[in-house]
């Protein structure tokens, strides 16, 4: 087996296993305020005296958020395409489903290295293929 077939394999059996969608499968009873979401991708810009930038994909300033769960949440229901999505209104909410998102993949991460080392012991591309499986699947790990 090459990576390139373990890719295709991992990308396959995520796909047809049902990944999770954020927030959907995470979000717990709360209320919730509608965000207005641009088309397109979404990427964490940088701290500025406490708030969280957030830029579309071209680089240009979207928004600022208060806080890294925040932020976090905004930048990861953007992968799904939705042009308006809910965020909770308790700021504690929002990071109880940013935890609960980021255990989830990194227990992904965790799954497809270990599978990668049993197939291919001296691991020289474990993170590239990690990287690549993640890409191919439209997941992100902020």
């Amino acid at each position: 087996m090459t990576s390139k077939i373990f890719i295709a394999k991992k990308v396959k059996d995520f796909s047809a296993g049902g990944l999770k969608t954020f927030p959907g499968d995470f979000i717990i009873s709360c209320d919730f305020i509608p965000f207005q979401l641009p088309s397109g991708t979404l990427i964490m810009g940088n701290e500025f005296f406490g708030c969280y930038e957030i830029l579309t994909a071209t680089r240009v300033p979207f928004c600022q958020a208060e806080s890294l769960a925040k932020a976090k949440y905004i930048v990861y229901t953007a992968r799904g395409k939705n042009e308006e999505i809910k965020i909770p209104v308790n700021e504690k909410d929002i990071e109880a489903v940013v935890k609960e998102y980021e255990k989830y993949l990194d227990d992904i991460l965790r799954q497809i290295k270990k599978e990668y080392l049993l197939q291919f012991p001296e691991g020289k591309e474990a993170n590239i293929v990690v990287n690549k499986i993640f890409g191919l699947l439209n997941l992100s790990r902020l």
